[in-house]
């Protein structure tokens, strides 16, 4: 029984066995990963949110009863506009220093050492007192902000880490390192404690959206590498109710109908709305207007072309004038607007049925005119298709009606050509630019089709499946070009962001070597040469490649040998390694093609550095041998 009563038990610690042992390598690699990734993503976070913080901060001072505050408030957008690219830097080379030294287990967090130290008031400033207390504060903000995806990386990166269990202290990609880098690079700008507080503070408020998104996104790495897969959300805080239940909410007119059968189109909603409207007048007793008064047709049949005769009163032929801008051949057409004008900035339409063309057509035809009417109604307000290219499709009003007069497949048929080609158009233009003139190609581009149809089209309808393909091969030309353009700025970005981390990693490599007792020539060569050394490996091979170890190793022998060699063990080994360091050296500097002038300079200083080593050493021997012999 006890057996049986041990296996209902339900470990609350069960992803520990779903833990896979990890090399040290393998979790090194991650966690380089994930800190590349928090560091470009929340870094293109702070780029964006200038103009947003610069507008906040105006707002606030424009608001600001105090004088001195409205004050304050302008010179922190003032000084943060300076100084932001110094700024994003900052950021950036904060954030990867505090998470390689996590990851080594050296450094813990400037918010904990800064709240531990407040105990002791005696020996804290005021001003920073009040710096700890609000970076507590705003590390908490963020910290509940993404509270959900927070516990699930934190026992994942706890696994990469080789630890049981992790706090947020301990964490290097916490919220508390995030608060601390933010916090180091406001430290950019010149200023008292609380004007840099107040744009931490504004800097908050934007970055917590990113932050979440990081944690979210580092989660789903985590689960992609086989880091704890398994592990349970049932620990999260549960959604919020008020935005469940608007998230849940869906707009009638979105919702799929119970029926599963799509909805109808803009044409068949038209033909119902008119078809209605007739039937109205047909059992209120009036005639429609322009025709007979008849049994009401329940739906716009499909069929062949009418003959040409069966229009009244050459109908057709007056709608072929009108359409090429001949209003003269046609006495029906008094009282007409000039439609070499009025067709690109109307709807003519109606005036066309109102007037003496349409005397004697029947009801059918009258019912077309009102459909076509509305659908042009539609695209003369529609406020996404710039006006210039409403004036291109405007000309298309009597065309269309002749297309629709001569084939009622055009109100059933959604793959209709000249149905498709109006739609083609609207869609381009929806997508294009709002911004559209003369001079842009899709205008030219729909002006050169809308000028055949008027120039061309009689009652052939085939001319439309023509220009439906021409239009097609033009915008597939013009995405495929966009997308080129697009694929290579998107090359451009990545590789921007690639060298703004490996130059970060670079410099964190070598600013944890450089001290004040390593000479000026060494420290100036490290930084203006063997940084970008280690930003190439970098970017070509990684940072557990080989070639990039070696040139940390070739770093730290460098340093060692301008250092006092106090022992002969050490001087000799000075001389047996000299051969292979400055090969070493030599490789790095033909890497990123350093001329042979700058070389020389360097490695000049370089032989009176190891013998002012040496010789340092020697004085040092001496002068402790003179100690003793005094005693």
């Amino acid at each position: 029984m006890a057996a049986n009563a041990k296996s209902n038990v339900v470990s609350l610690n069960e992803h520990e066995h779903t833990r896979r042992p990890i090399s040290s390598a393998e979790s090194g690699r991650m966690l380089n990963n994930c800190r590349d990734l928090a560091m470009r993503r929340l870094s293109a976070s702070l780029r964006d949110m200038l103009a947003q913080i610069e507008e906040d901060l105006f707002r606030m001072a424009e608001t600001a009863y105090d004088r001195e505050m409205q004050n304050l408030y302008l010179e922190v957008r003032g000084k943060a506009k300076e100084k932001w690219p110094s700024v994003e830097a900052a950021f950036s080379r904060n954030f990867v220093e505090r998470f390689n030294r996590k990851m080594r287990g050296e450094l813990g967090s400037a918010v904990q050492t800064m709240a531990a130290s407040s105990f002791e008031l005696k020996l804290v400033e005021e001003d920073e007192l009040a710096e700890s207390i609000a970076l507590q504060e705003i590390a908490g903000h963020l910290r509940e902000k993404c509270e959900d995806e927070l516990g699930l990386l934190g026992e994942r990166v706890a696994v990469l880490l080789g630890r049981k269990e992790l706090d947020d202290e301990e964490n290097p990609i916490s919220p508390q390192a995030v608060c601390s880098a933010l916090k180091s690079a406001c430290d950019e700008i010149e200023g008292s404690v609380k004007l840099k507080l107040i744009l931490l503070k504004q800097i908050e408020q934007h970055v917590s959206k990113a932050l979440h998104s990081v944690y979210a996104d580092l989660n789903t790495e985590m689960v992609r590498w086989n880091v704890l897969p398994d592990l349970k959300r049932g620990y999260r805080r549960a959604a919020n109710p008020s935005s469940a239940s608007k998230s849940a909410q869906k707009p009638v007119e979105a919702q799929t109908p119970a029926d599963g059968k799509p909805a109808p189109d803009l044409f068949s909603a038209l033909r119902q709305l008119v078809q209605a409207q007739y039937a109205g007048a047909v059992l209120g007793g009036e005639a429609p207007a322009g025709g007979q008064a008849g049994p009401f047709l329940t739906q716009v049949p499909a069929g062949p072309a009418p003959a040409a005769d069966s229009f009244p009163n050459g109908f057709l032929e007056s709608l072929t004038h009108l359409q090429r801008g001949d209003t003269r051949k046609s006495e029906q057409a008094d009282g007409l607007p000039d439609l070499g004008v009025a067709l690109g900035t109307m709807n003519v339409l109606h005036q066309i049925k109102a007037s003496g063309l349409a005397q004697g057509i029947g009801q059918l035809d009258a019912i077309t005119i009102d459909i076509v009417a509305m659908l042009f109604d539609f695209i003369f307000d529609d406020a996404k298709i710039p006006d210039p290219i409403k004036a291109l499709v405007g000309r298309l009003q009597i065309p269309v009606l002749k297309v629709a007069m001569l084939d009622k497949s055009f109100f059933s048929s959604r793959t209709h050509p000249a149905r498709r080609l109006l739609d083609g158009i609207s869609h381009a233009s929806i997508g294009w630019s709002r911004e559209v003139d003369q001079g842009d190609p899709l205008y030219k581009e729909i002006s050169r089709i809308v000028e055949r149809v008027q120039t061309e089209f009689e009652r052939d309808v085939r001319i439309f499946t023509d220009l439906l393909g021409e239009l097609e091969a033009f915008l597939a030309a013009r995405e495929a070009q966009a997308d080129a353009v697009a694929e290579r700025s998107a090359e451009l970005i990545e590789q921007r962001e690639n060298d703004e981390i490996a130059w970060v990693i670079a410099g964190e490599a070598v600013s944890r070597r450089l001290s004040s007792e390593a000479p000026a020539a060494v420290r100036q060569f490290l930084l203006n040469h063997w940084q970008q050394v280690l930003k190439e490996l970098y970017l070509r091979h990684g940072e557990e490649h080989q070639a990039f170890l070696d040139a940390i190793a070739t770093m730290d022998n460098l340093v060692w040998s301008v250092a006092p060699k106090t022992s002969s063990e050490e001087r000799k080994k000075l001389v047996g390694t000299l051969s292979s360091l400055l090969r070493a050296l030599n490789a790095g500097l033909d890497l990123i093609g350093l001329p042979q002038g700058q070389r020389n300079f360097f490695f000049d200083s370089l032989v009176s550095l190891h013998s002012t080593a040496v010789r340092a050493g020697l004085q040092a021997n001496a002068a402790m041998e003179t100690v003793d012999v005094t005693k």
